[in-house]
C-alpha cells in the first residue's frame, strides 16, 4: 500500500511539474514583455508630450534631427580638432578691416586778443606734433573758426570756435604757423571794426 501511495505521487508531481513547464514563460520571454510595454509606454508619452506642447515640447527638442543651414559655411580639414597645426582661415573681403578713422583731441590751449579791427588768436600746439607748415589748417567762416593740424602719424588736433562773438570777413582773415614753437596765430578781420570784442565767442 505504501509504495502504492508513492508510485501515484510521483505521477502526480510528473504531472504537475509537466503542466508548469508548458504555463509559465521563460524568463528571456518575460523579460522581451516588459521591455515591449515600455517602449510603448514611452512612445506614447512622446506623442503625447508633442501633441500638447508642439515645439516646445521636452521630447522633441531632444530627438529632433538638426539640419546645416544652406547658408552655413562648413570648414574642415587638418587642424587642432584632427591633431593639426591650426590653420587660418580665409577671411572675407571687407571683413575686420582696421578703421582707417584717426583720434580727434581738441585744442584747449589757447589765447587771444581784440587788436583794433582785428581778433587775433594763439594756439599752442603739443610738442614733437608739428613737423611742417602743411599740416595746419585753417577755415574761416562769418561766425565760425576752425583751425586742425592733421600730423602723418597719430591724433588729429581740432580748435573750434563757434559761434565768434561778432562777425568776421573770411577773405581777409589769415594764420601763420610757427613749427619750432609748435604755434599757429590767427588774425581774423573784424566786419565792424569799431567794435570791442567781450569774448572770442558768443554766449
Amino acid at each position: 500500500l505504501a509504495r502504492h501511495f508513492r508510485k501515484q505521487s510521483l505521477q502526480m508531481g510528473s504531472i504537475l511539474s509537466f503542466f508548469f513547464a508548458k504555463q509559465l514563460p521563460a524568463p528571456e520571454a518575460q523579460d522581451g514583455r516588459n521591455c515591449s510595454q515600455a517602449s510603448s509606454s514611452q512612445a506614447s508619452a512622446l506623442r503625447q508630450n508633442i501633441q500638447s506642447k508642439g515645439e516646445n515640447a521636452y521630447y522633441y527638442a531632444h530627438n529632433r534631427q538638426f539640419e546645416v543651414p544652406p547658408e552655413a559655411r562648413v570648414i574642415s580639414g587638418p587642424g587642432l580638432v584632427t591633431g593639426g597645426p591650426p590653420v587660418k582661415l580665409e577671411v572675407e573681403a571687407g571683413q575686420f578691416e582696421q578703421s582707417s578713422e584717426r583720434q580727434v583731441h581738441t585744442l584747449r590751449n589757447f589765447s587771444w586778443t581784440d587788436d583794433g579791427t582785428k581778433v587775433k588768436v594763439y594756439v599752442q600746439l603739443p610738442p614733437d606734433v608739428l613737423q611742417d607748415v602743411s599740416q595746419v589748417t585753417c577755415d574761416f567762416a562769418p561766425r565760425r573758426l576752425h583751425i586742425q593740424v592733421t600730423p602723418t602719424s597719430g591724433a588729429v588736433y581740432v580748435c573750434k570756435v563757434e559761434p565768434l562773438y561778432s562777425d568776421i570777413v573770411p577773405e581777409t582773415s589769415s594764420f601763420r604757423t610757427n613749427v619750432e614753437k609748435a604755434k599757429v596765430s590767427v588774425a581774423m578781420q573784424k566786419k565792424n571794426g569799431s567794435q570791442t570784442w567781450y569774448d572770442l565767442k558768443k554766449t
